[in-house]
C-alpha cells in the first residue's frame, strides 16, 4: 500500500478547470479538487492526504482520503513534517511541483511526482470531456424544466 502526499493548493493550480475558480470561490474548487480524487482513488488500496492551505472553512467530506489544513502554516511546511513523522517514507508518493517541497521528499527516501505527471496519471483528458457532456446535458434538462414550470 502506497500512501500519497497531494499539495492540494500546487495541484489546484494546474487543472485548467478549477485555477481559474480559486480565486473566485476557494470552497467549491476545493470540493471539485476532493470529488476528482475521490473518484482517482476509488478503487486503489493507496491512502491519500490532502494538504490545503488555511483554515478548514467547511467541512468538505471524502470517502477516500484524509485532509489537512495548515492553518497558520504554509501546507509545505506541514507536508515535510508528515514526511518526517512517516515511519516509512519509502511507502510515501509526494505529489507537488513545488521544487522545495520534492526535493524534501527525495531527500528523505519518498517518491515523488510533479502536479502535472499526476494529472496527467489520474485525470485523463477522456474524464474531463466526459463530464463537460455530462455538464451540458443537465443544463439542458435544467432548461427543460424551467420550460415546463414557466419559471
Amino acid at each position: 500500500m502506497r500512501i500519497y502526499f497531494i499539495d492540494g493548493n500546487n495541484l489546484m493550480g494546474k487543472i485548467p478547470s478549477l485555477k481559474n475558480k480559486i480565486k473566485s470561490d476557494k470552497i467549491f474548487v476545493r470540493e471539485q479538487l476532493v470529488v476528482q480524487l475521490d473518484r482517482a482513488f476509488g478503487n486503489s488500496n493507496n491512502k491519500v492526504t490532502l494538504f490545503l492551505d488555511g483554515y478548514m472553512n467547511d467541512l468538505i467530506r471524502s470517502n477516500k482520503m484524509t485532509i489537512v489544513y495548515s492553518n497558520s502554516r504554509p501546507a509545505d511546511l506541514v507536508i515535510k513534517d508528515e514526511i518526517d513523522r512517516s515511519k516509512n517514507p519509502r511507502n510515501l508518493i509526494v505529489v507537488s511541483s513545488d521544487h522545495e517541497v520534492i526535493n524534501y521528499g527525495k531527500k528523505s527516501c519518498c517518491d515523488t511526482m510533479t502536479s502535472e505527471d499526476f494529472i496527467a496519471r489520474f485525470f485523463s483528458k477522456g474524464n474531463e470531456k466526459e463530464e463537460i457532456e455530462k455538464i451540458k446535458d443537465l443544463e439542458k434538462q435544467t432548461d427543460e424544466f424551467k420550460k415546463l414550470f414557466g419559471i
